[in-house]
């Protein structure tokens, strides 16, 4: 197992972000975003930024983000209106059916809990949609503890989600390692003191933050 080839450090915990690690959700959503966006006006090169930006934060902070950029440049604009806008295209566009699964997603979390390692998870996402998209695509029964965006104050690249995910198993967080594959995600595991292994979906992490990443792979096969 990787995991354990080249560190002398027992990890106790393994912490798995959702979006764009285990569910492919972020090409629905990047969608999404831009039929909104273009309802409004706003060209798809502005809106496919500003999606970069909030990339794995959970709502509120999206739409604090939102407001900040839109309010004054696009007339009439409300962060929470078009948050509202893009999760009613997601639940359009997937026409009810299940978000697909990233590559190894299932047979990563069946190989790793048939070890000695604990299985979390931490997705800025609502715990109701993080729930149920687990439960269509039969993965949430791998988690000891689910931890979500609208539990905390302050969403990713904050510490906060990833320092509760760890207090929820009572494991100190620099005897977890989490599964990231954004930027604010890899950010947020960092800042909470956790070794975060990072598996890049749509944006690829800058040399300052690659610098700080313990182990990048190409995808979840290499975590099994």
């Amino acid at each position: 197992m990787i995991l354990f080839n080249d560190t002398k450090d027992d990890i106790e915990a393994i912490i798995f972000d959702m979006d764009g690690v285990l569910l492919d959700s972020e090409t629905i959503t990047i969608e999404c975003w831009r039929r909104a966006a273009k309802e409004i006006g706003i060209a798809k090169e502005d809106i496919d930024e500003a999606n970069t930006a909030c990339m794995g934060t959970n709502i509120n902070d999206t739409i604090l983000y939102l407001d900040k950029r839109y309010k004054e440049k696009v007339e009439g604009f409300d962060g929470a209106t078009f948050r509202k806008r893009t999760s009613a295209l997601f639940v359009e566009m997937s026409e009810g059916k299940p978000v697909p699964l990233m590559p190894y997603a299932k047979e990563c979390l069946e190989s790793l809990s048939g070890k000695n390692i604990r299985i979390a998870l931490a997705s800025s996402t609502r715990e109701a949609v993080v729930r149920k998209e687990l439960e269509q695509v039969d993965l949430l029964k791998y988690f000891e503890s689910v931890t979500t965006g609208d539990m905390v104050g302050h969403s990713k690249p904050a510490p906060d989600i990833y320092l509760k995910a760890a207090a929820s198993l009572g494991i100190a967080p620099e005897k977890c390692a989490a599964v990231e594959d954004s930027p604010n995600g890899a950010t947020s595991a960092i800042r909470a003191g956790m070794k975060c292994i990072l598996v890049p979906d749509k944006l690829e992490p800058s040399k300052a933050l690659r610098s700080h990443i313990w182990k990048e792979l190409k995808s979840l096969k290499e975590l099994c």
